[in-house]
């Protein structure tokens, strides 16, 4: 049995690790918080860039652009595809980033050739050690998601697919559900792009007046480039979905760290008491026998 100066060394021990992680609870909290509302800051401006891609085509139903082809069947399997996977760049997260290595497993196992553009020290480390095709000279850390950032992976990506290295480009990612949840690991094709992908409802009051539009130096140059940034955008939404749900996945991780913490804490502290009750109960009855025994000898003189 452990004696009551070990317990307490403990005791001491794991409380103070429930101040890291409960530290580490808050700073997460507070990176999701800022992550949400810089992608909430950008949405307006992708919103407005996707409305006036479907006036493009709306204005031009033959117009075409080599990233967008509405004739690629996203469940027919094969071909030369480039992979943006996103994850952390480091555990303590739960399940985060084990969901997304899946995701691309998968995806990977649907494809005839593959290239991984990875984002998140985790996942650099992961694949590269278990001999997967990663793309040597990227290399990006999930420290904070920027538009800066997702630009550059963006042109990255757009070399091999300008370059014909590539059919298709995906990204896996995981998807913010909102709360504390872990979010969904998933992957969405990035590009070709679908005209679809630019319809929504109430859509047509902005597209009617579209001939009134003069397109410098042509209108399928302004679409390729409009796709361009558009695409960027879908990264930026992919890198900020995946920073919140992990920050979300840390503060879950970091909470349960936190009640097992308080239950070990009760139990050492119950632990403790006792022997301190025990060692006082000997005490009082080492003083009492010795004070019945002198009782003794004096009678007896």
């Amino acid at each position: 049995m452990a004696s009551t100066k070990e317990i307490k060394n403990r005791i001491k021990s794991v409380g103070d690790t429930q101040k890291i992680t409960n530290a580490m609870y808050l700073i997460a909290s507070t990176k999701m918080r800022k992550a949400r509302k810089d992608a909430e800051n950008t949405k307006p401006y992708f919103d407005l860039l996707r409305r006036e891609i479907h006036r493009i085509f709306a204005f031009d139903a033959n117009i075409h652009s080599r990233y967008h082809d509405s004739s690629v069947d996203e469940d027919v399997p094969g071909g030369r595809v480039g992979i943006l996977v996103i994850t952390a760049d480091k555990g303590l997260a739960g399940a985060y980033n084990q969901n997304v290595i899946k995701e691309t497993q998968a995806l990977i196992d649907r494809s005839d050739e593959y290239h991984l553009y990875v984002v998140g020290d985790y996942g650099w480390r992961y694949f590269r050690t278990h001999g997967y095709n990663v793309y040597e000279q990227f290399s990006h850390s999930m420290n904070e998601p920027s538009l800066a950032m997702a630009r550059a992976i963006t042109r990255e990506m757009l070399l091999g697919f300008d370059a014909a290295e590539y059919d298709r480009l995906y990204v896996c990612y995981t998807e913010y559900t909102g709360g504390m949840s872990a979010g969904i690991a998933m992957h969405d094709r990035l590009i070709p792009f679908d005209k679809d992908d630019f319809v929504n409802e109430g859509d047509e009051h902005a597209i009617e007046a579209a001939e009134v539009f003069t397109y410098e130096p042509d209108m399928k140059t302004v679409l390729d480039r409009s796709l361009q940034s558009y695409l960027m955008g879908y990264v930026y939404a992919a890198l900020v979905n995946s920073y919140s749900s992990e920050q979300s996945a840390r503060m879950m991780a970091m909470d349960a760290a936190n009640e097992n913490a308080s239950e070990l804490l009760d139990k050492l502290t119950l632990e403790f008491n006792h022997l301190r009750q025990n060692a006082i109960t000997q005490e009082i009855t080492e003083v009492s026998s010795g004070a019945r025994s002198l009782k003794r000898k004096k009678k007896k003189k």
